[in-house]
């Protein structure tokens, strides 16, 4: 047996996208359904948008929702190497979600919404949005971009584990190796105790204060 190194695990969660898009619609929870739902009567539309401008328009909307969320935006060049779902109100864009593609996988790079406009459920859309884009266009998996094994209720990854397992996929642990046992050890230190990843990601924002205020 090969040694690779000092090992951890990540664990995501996956879906299908080899079904119809009624099959598909069945696998989602009660909530998100009416997520959706809630969203299209208040006449909320997905468009797949490359432009400029609209790049511009979700990146002010991406910094403030970690600004809210106390998370050091990445720059917006960072941002732009995925492929932009915008979520549309009333000709104005209320939030987006940004996926990588991968051979036949699309992945969840993240997503912003503005706080004024949640009680329409954009996300909901942007998700079922995606699901139905990624299965017409011949791709096998939606990988949610990750599920914080560990998380407890009251948490905010534990809502947001919650939100992912909405959408009919399966939790697929893998394993991870480096030859780092300090980022090895870091990674299971921060699962095991959120208050030392709350400290860092507070370290992070005051050595990244500048990025708030551009």
């Amino acid at each position: 047996m090969i040694w690779r190194g000092f090992k951890d695990f990540m664990a995501t969660i996956e879906i299908n996208l080899e079904k119809s898009e009624e099959e598909l619609f069945l696998k989602l929870d009660k909530d998100a359904k009416w997520g959706i739902n809630k969203a299209v009567k208040s006449l909320l539309i997905v468009e797949v948008r490359e432009d400029e401008n609209t790049w511009k328009d979700f990146y002010e909307i991406y910094k403030e929702t970690c600004l809210y969320g106390k998370i050091v935006p990445l720059d917006i060049e960072k941002v732009k190497e995925g492929k932009l779902f915008a979520c549309i109100f009333e000709g104005k864009i209320i939030a987006g979600a940004v996926i990588k593609i991968q051979e036949k996988t699309i992945t969840l790079f993240l997503n912003a919404s503005q706080h004024d406009y949640l009680k329409f459920q954009p996300n909901n859309l942007l998700y079922w949005s995606i699901i139905k884009w990624g299965g017409e266009n011949g791709y096998k998996i939606f990988d949610l971009g990750g599920y914080q094994a560990g998380a407890k209720p009251g948490e905010k990854l534990y809502d947001i584990n919650r939100f992912k397992l909405r959408w009919g996929g399966e939790i697929k642990n893998y394993d991870i190796y480096s030859w780092n046992l300090f980022y090895i050890l870091g990674r299971k230190v921060i699962r095991n105790f959120p208050l030392v990843k709350k400290t860092r990601d507070k370290i992070k924002m005051w050595m990244n204060k500048e990025k708030f205020k551009q």
